[in-house]
């Protein structure tokens, strides 16, 4: 079908607003990853203008994965917080948004509304610091994953799509004598994979991500994540202390170094995301617009 010459217009329009939007996206990281790999004897002859450098070396990684043991430690850390706290946000948010999509059950509404609250109101910074306090998670390995363990946005998002599920599933297996865990376990979350995938990339990005909560609940590096020892290289234009201790050696120039954290920390994320990108729109979609 041949388009009119406004449609024409409203096309090349839509073309080149996206393909500046991608730039603008694309380009900060290119730009980071150019500046991580290139020598700065380049780096200081352009003004720190580099896109495409001429030369490449791979000093700053070195320094950080060969000789800064505190990364490897703080990945470690990282990696265990994400994938117990993935698992255990998941646990949590399925069992709750499945009791709550059931429409009988007594005080449904009560108990939603008191979810929705928490998500216009919070408890507060220093109440929640005295509450980890009093429970003695301070500075130890369980405060950052249990901290973040649960979500009532993504609770709503799950619900909605268990809701969008056919009753008859849930009745055909309790006609059968199937108990309600048995039914979450074996029917309703095999087919509900495009929602499990969604909301465990956004918990996955959340705990990734977190360097907030670490900085105020954790102070031994040993227990720090990534991102903390990221926040330090870059905020204080400097390697963390321990990091210098265990290096052994005189540090690359720092802008350099602050480059190749950065990537190094973000690798994982783009790395995982195209592969649960089709679970994710599928999932969001069903569980924001139905129910």
């Amino acid at each position: 079908m041949k388009l009119t010459r406004g449609e024409n217009v409203f096309v090349t329009t839509n073309y080149i607003v996206l393909t500046l939007l991608t730039l603008i996206i694309i380009l900060p990281f290119w730009y980071v990853i150019s500046v991580s790999i290139t020598p700065y004897s380049i780096f200081s002859e352009k003004n720190g203008l580099v896109l495409f450098p001429s030369s490449v070396s791979f000093q700053y990684y070195d320094y950080l994965l060969q000789k800064g043991s505190l990364i490897y430690a703080a990945y470690g850390n990282t990696v265990r917080n994400t994938v117990v706290g993935v698992v255990l946000a998941l646990f949590l948010t399925a069992t709750v948004a499945y009791a709550l999509s059931e429409k009988k059950l007594p005080g449904r509404k009560i108990i939603i509304f008191y979810f929705v609250f928490t998500m216009l109101f919070k408890g507060g910074l220093i109440p929640t610091y005295i509450t980890v306090k009093e429970l003695g998670l301070l500075n130890t390995n369980y405060v950052l994953i249990l901290i973040m363990a649960f979500s009532a946005f993504n609770m709503i998002i799950m619900k909605s799509f268990f809701e969008s599920l056919p009753e008859s599933l849930r009745e055909s297996a309790a006609i059968d004598g199937a108990s309600e865990i048995r039914v979450l376990m074996n029917i309703v979350l095999p087919i509900s994979m495009p929602v499990i995938a969604s909301v465990g990339l956004l918990y996955m990005v959340v705990y990734w991500n977190d360097f907030f909560n670490a900085l105020l609940y954790v102070t031994d590096w040993n227990k720090a994540p990534v991102q903390l020892v990221l926040r330090s290289i870059i905020v204080s234009s400097s390697l963390p202390p321990e990091l210098l201790e265990t290096a052994g050696t005189t540090p690359p120039p720092t802008i350099g170094i602050q480059m190749a954290a950065i990537v190094i920390v973000a690798l994982p994320m783009l790395i995982v995301y195209p592969f649960v990108q089709k679970f994710f729109d599928q999932g969001m979609m069903v569980g924001s617009v139905k129910g």
